[in-house]
């Protein structure tokens, strides 16, 4: 009998061969899990058929350059989302000091310069406050 449960096994797990499919968003998180046929789905956030927020809209339209920094750190934002973005603040990775702020609704122009000369190396996040309460954040090295 015992030898009868054990061929059953081999036989039912060498027929049911089924691709396992990993899906991640670009922060490294677990969107989906299951097979090519789409059992499996798990609860998520980011959903395709989500309305997009203010900050996925943005997203896309802010460059930082150059990272990882040295000393300046140049952030530039198309013109049509100036409107969007009320405030930048830089801050540390390991800390909840602010290391500077900067309210773009007072600014002229499309782009803002962070001297980071005076920073030591490491891990700073940019925050974005966005006009519908939303926060949209970066991730910026320094070497």
């Amino acid at each position: 009998m015992k030898q009868f449960y054990i061929s059953l096994f081999i036989l039912v797990g060498m027929t049911s061969k089924a691709q396992v499919i990993f899906t991640y968003d670009d922060s490294g998180n677990q969107i989906y899990r299951g097979t090519a046929s789409g059992t499996g789905r798990m609860a998520s956030s980011t959903e395709s058929t989500s309305i997009p927020t203010l900050a996925d809209q943005i997203a896309n339209k802010i460059q930082t350059v150059p990272v990882p920094v040295k000393t300046v750190l140049n952030v530039i934002w198309e013109q049509d989302i100036k409107d969007y973005i009320v405030k930048i603040d830089l801050l540390a990775y390991n800390s909840f000091q602010i290391m500077e702020t900067v309210d773009v609704k007072s600014k002229m122009g499309n782009s803002y310069v962070f001297n980071m000369s005076n920073y030591p190396y490491g891990v700073y996040y940019l925050r974005f406050y966005l006009l519908d309460g939303s926060i949209y954040n970066r991730t910026i090295t320094k070497n």
